[in-house]
């Protein structure tokens, strides 16, 4: 009789009030926002949820945290007429998902799976869940996400994949899913985007394939995404887009390709995104943009270049059409040689031009702001432009209120006494010594020996230091 007395003793405790303490490593804890109860575990076997039954009339949330359920089926949790909404199991040691495996929680809203070592899951998993809203599988070891995997789950919103080693989505991998609104991808192994890859996904708004291997985007991948506002591919390898890759992206309000190795923008790659307010391709290859390239971004607000490899570079070929453009970033380019076309149109949305960490040693700013008359702000620190011309530049934006920054702090004091350093270090250069000039800017005397040009050049700057 003694050896039956502390299993009957441990049932009778499993079965009690949400208060009583289980074991040392599970407790059921009532929630102050008066949502139900927690079942609360950590360190326990699937033996522990097989063996012992819990009344779970008044709970809405389990956990299990640094649990051993290598195997998850229907009979892992044995939990009759339950009402848990949420699911946490994590960094659980879970490797396999067989078919029902959830069948219990009819009721499930959120199910966390990440931090565990999933790399086996039936293709009907997650088939008696189909209240489900949000699904966590990151950090896992999938491989594939199989056909129809999620074609059950019509009310899912949020399904994240980040951090597992997907290389092969296949072509019914997001059937059923046509309420999702946020899909995660990031840090996987993908290197192509398929034919119609995401087809199913009609009401999807923020796609996330980030820090993978994408080399190619097929033509028609994003098929049917016309509701999709958010699209973010940095971090891969794509060096080439196709005319029309976006077109279907109608919605689409922000696109970034930064970190990849694209190296130039083809005759209507972005065309059909007439909604497309924020570009970023900073930190690619890009050398040259072919006519057009930009064509189709009527509602283009900022565009990011920075960090490529462009030299000669026309403002042009990326206003063209651009009737909203206001923040356009070309720094950390090798561009020399900035071009304007004296025939082209007034350009009144741009206000902010970054042209920092370039090679420019001239620019024709008369003509810049004859063509762009809103600008408010530009950006030139660390370029080869010489004393005459910042000199020159700066009266002339001065007057007409614009910013020129010729350090990156782009405070007042820094740029005069940067201009200063300039100014002195090219006379200082100067072979001629018939005149020797003493000239104060900003509080700062120099000596001079320099031409008649530089001496009238500093004259012009004389009312910086009473303003």
């Amino acid at each position: 009789m003694a050896k039956w007395i502390l299993p009957v003793v441990i049932m009778a405790i499993l079965g009690r009030a949400p208060t009583t303490e289980l074991t040392k490593e599970c407790k059921i804890t009532e929630n102050k926002m008066g949502n139900g109860d927690q079942l609360m575990c950590s360190n326990v076997t699937t033996y522990f949820f097989r063996k012992y039954t819990v009344s779970l009339d008044k709970t809405y949330l389990i956990s299990c945290g640094n649990c051993t359920l290598p195997t998850i089926d229907e009979n892992t949790f044995p939990f009759e007429n339950n009402h848990v909404n949420i699911l946490y199991l994590v960094k659980s040691q879970i490797r396999m998902l067989k078919k029902s495996a959830f069948s219990r929680f009819s009721s499930l809203r959120v199910l966390v799976l990440r931090h565990n070592n999933i790399d086996n899951v039936d293709s009907k998993s997650f088939s008696s869940i189909k209240r489900l809203i949000q699904l966590d599988l990151s950090h896992n070891n999938i491989k594939i996400v199989i056909n129809d995997l999620f074609s059950e789950l019509e009310v899912l919103d949020i399904l994240d994949l980040n951090r597992n080693n997907i290389f092969y989505l296949q072509p019914q991998a997001f059937n059923g899913l046509i309420n999702l609104k946020y899909l995660y991808l990031n840090d996987n192994s993908l290197s192509k985007l398929e034919d119609k890859t995401f087809r199913y996904l009609i009401n999807l708004k923020i796609l996330h394939i980030q820090n993978n291997n994408i080399l190619e985007i097929h033509p028609l991948a994003f098929v049917n995404l016309k509701n999709l506002n958010f699209l973010y591919l940095n971090n891969n390898s794509i060096n080439y887009l196709v005319q029309y890759n976006f077109q279907p992206l109608s919605s689409l309000v922000d696109l970034q390709l930064r970190f990849n190795k694209i190296q130039e923008i083809q005759t209507s790659s972005f065309n059909g995104l007439k909604s497309l307010r924020n570009l970023l391709l900073r930190d690619n290859e890009l050398k040259s943009i072919k006519r057009y390239g930009f064509v189709g971004l009527n509602s283009l607000e900022i565009l990011d270049l920075a960090n490529n490899s462009f030299q000669n570079f026309s403002l042009d070929v990326v206003t063209d059409d651009m009737n909203k453009l206001s923040i356009l970033w070309l720094g950390k380019n090798f561009i020399n040689n900035l071009t304007i076309d004296y025939k082209s149109d007034l350009h009144k949305s741009l206000h902010y031009l970054d042209l920092s960490d370039n090679n420019l040693s001239i620019v024709n700013y008369k003509l810049l702001h004859n063509k762009f008359p809103s600008m408010k702000e530009i950006y030139f620190s660390n370029n080869s432009l010489g004393c005459d011309i910042m000199v020159n530049m700066y009266n002339f934006f001065k007057k007409e209120n614009i910013t020129v920054c010729y350090t990156e702090d782009c405070k007042r004091n820094s740029t005069t006494h940067f201009m200063t350093r300039i100014c002195k270090e090219e006379s200082l250069r100067e072979n001629n010594n018939d005149i020797t000039t003493e000239y104060t800017i900003k509080g700062s005397t120099i000596s001079l020996r320099s031409n008649w040009t530089i001496f009238m050049i500093l004259f012009s700057f004389n009312f910086l230091e009473c303003t």
